[in-house]
Order: C-alpha cells, then structure tokens, then sequence
C-alpha cells in the first residue's frame, strides 16, 4: 500500500512494511559504521595527540575500517537497487544486480574480520619477544590467511558469482551455500578462541597483581562476543537458505553481518580507551602535555611530560615486555612485564602493561 503523504511533505527515504525492510539494514548499517569511524578516530588522536608514531597494529586497524566502509556503501547500494524489497516486485536484471552486489559485500566482510585478527596478533606480537610465542603467533596469522582465501573461494567459485539469486539452497549444485558457510564460520570462532587461549598462557604464569591480569584478559576478551555473532549470523543464514524471497527475507542475516564486522574494529579499539579517559578527564583540550606517562594498570599508552627528561618516563620508552624471572619455586618461570633498559629501538606501539 502507498503511503499517503500530507500536502508540502516529502515522501521517506525508505518505507518500512510487510513488502519493503531496506530501511531496516540500512539504518543498522549507517549506526554500526558511525560507530566504527568513532574508535577509529579514538585511535588516531590517541596515535597523533598522545603517543606517536603508528605501529603496524594500528595500520591493520585503518586498513579493516576502510574494508567495512566499503562493505557498507555496498550494502547501502544494494538496498538502493532493491534489496530488502519482496522479490515480486523486482526485475530479474535487478534481483541479479543485487546478487553481485551482496557477493562483493561477503567478500569484503570476511577480509574486514581477517584484518581485525591480524591487528590482535600484530599487538602480541609487540608484547611478547618469547620466539615459542612468536611462532605460536605467525602460526595463527598463516591459518587465518589460509582460510581467508580459501573462504572467499567457496563463496565465489560456482556459487553466488554465476547464479542468479534464488533459493540460497540450489545456488551451489549439489554443495550448497549454507554448509559453506558452516565451515566458514567454524574456521572464525576456532581463530577467535586460539587468539584468547593464547591471552591466557601469555598471563598465566607471570609473577604480577591478579588485577593486573584481570585487565589484561579482559581487554582481550572484548573479542569474545564475536563468537556469538558469528554463530547468529551463520543462524540467519540458515533461517533464509530454503526461502523463495531471499532478496526480501535475508536482512536479518545481513544486520548480524553488519553487528559482526563493525563490532570486530570497535574490539581493536578497546587498547586505546584508557588513555584517551585519561587525557579527557584529566586535563581536558590539553591531552598532549598529561601525565599519561605515569599512569600504571592495564594497557596504557603513555605520554612524555613537557620537560621531561627521564627516558623511563616517555610512554614510548616505558614500554614493557616480556621477561623471564626466578619463580617462587626458584626455576626459571615465564615473566614477568619488565621495563626496557633502554629508550626503545622505535618499533613498540606504546602498549604498556604494569
């Protein structure tokens, strides 16, 4: 039914009925996104106002968020054109349309939560010099590089690429979408559960404060609800893979996607939140000259006082990494976060732990 609209008003931009829910995801999408671009900027000021200069993490970190920008301003393409309208009321040139546009956006979401993991390894890597973990480490990012290429093959090769968008479940041939995509999505949480396994054995052992080890986790547990996305997205999925209105009824299954990637950047952002409190509730409009350098706790990315000469009071050069220390037992026990002994060789990040 047509909405009526009152006599000098404009019509709405999308209208939401039992017919038409583009409006649905692109609201979702737009407020992810915003939200995204607002710790990617946290991120910057703390890099460009607090503790320069950029370490590999953070261009990571850039690359992810121009990925989902573009993921995005696929999605709002796509609704343009028809997605999230009842598939009676398209075209079949239209409902094909959409089909390439939803693969590109597919295929830009896995690369975005590729990105996202590859930032959390380039982080312990910087906080750990132990080449047991570094090669624990490099072993992982070769995984995720794997599946992310195998990933986009089985989403592109003789499935979504050159069939029209039908039911989801004849796609494929006789290997169809969703199991696909089943082992797409187990590839993801077994990453995302050996990135938090590796946290735990990093701390495990080091002769620190429990609370200190508490902040540590759960900076890196912020990644966890990403396992719960991903399982609602591969639900979604699931709920739409035998319909015969793909293009109307798969906007659920699009805003987990959209939870899902944007949530995976705000995560990479949860190292840089302390510092950035600090600096705007301490000495707001002047956070370049705090005394960030001496804050202790959790991860903190400090800053040099004007005028200060100690090197060990420079946020760069109080960089803390991993050391090897007697346990009570008197063996050699995996560490302790000990001060660098000197200014630093100018690859840390400024990530400190205390």
């Amino acid at each position: 039914m047509a909405i009526k609209v009152p006599p000098g008003q404009s019509p709405p931009f999308e209208t939401i009925d039992d017919k038409h829910h583009a409006g649905i995801v692109i609201i979702v999408a737009a407020i992810c996104l915003v939200i995204s671009l607002v710790c990617l900027l946290i991120r910057v000021y703390v890099r460009v106002f607090l503790n320069p200069p950029w370490g590999s993490d953070d261009i990571i970190l850039l690359g992810a968020t121009i990925s989902a920008i573009a993921e995005s301003i696929i999605i709002f393409h796509a609704a343009s054109i028809g997605f999230g309208t009842d598939i009676s009321l398209l075209t079949e040139k239209a409902v094909n349309r959409i089909q390439d546009s939803l693969l590109g956006a597919d295929i830009l979401y896995l690369l975005t939560l590729y990105l996202s993991k590859c930032c959390i390894i380039a982080i312990y890597l910087r906080l750990t010099p132990r080449r047991r973990h570094k090669s624990i480490l490099w072993a992982t990012f070769g995984l995720s590089t794997v599946g992310i290429i195998v990933s986009v093959i089985l989403i592109a090769v003789d499935c979504e690429g050159n069939k029209p968008l039908v039911v989801p479940g004849e796609q494929c041939h006789n290997l169809d979408k969703f199991p696909r995509w089943q082992a797409i999505t187990a590839l993801d949480i077994s990453t995302e559960i050996l990135l938090f396994t590796f946290c735990i054995a990093l701390v495990w052992g080091l002769q620190m404060h429990i609370s200190h080890k508490i902040v540590i986790m759960v900076s890196f547990a912020a990644r966890l609800p990403l396992i719960i996305l991903s399982a609602l997205h591969l639900s979604a999925l699931k709920e739409y893979a035998t319909e015969e209105n793909p293009t109307f009824t798969a906007i659920s299954h699009t805003v987990f996607t959209q939870l899902h990637l944007n949530y995976a950047l705000i995560a990479c952002t949860v190292f840089c939140l302390r510092p950035f409190m600090n600096a705007l509730t301490t000495h707001y409009g002047t956070a370049g000259d705090s005394n960030l350098g001496s804050s202790s706790g959790g991860y903190a990315y400090g800053s040099r006082r004007r005028g200060d000469t100690d090197p060990y009071v420079s946020g760069r050069s109080r960089d803390y990494e991993m050391g090897t220390v007697k346990g009570r037992s008197g063996h050699r026990a995996s560490g302790l976060f000990n001060k660098r002994p000197d200014v630093g060789d100018g690859t840390e990040n400024g990530t400190v732990v205390s």
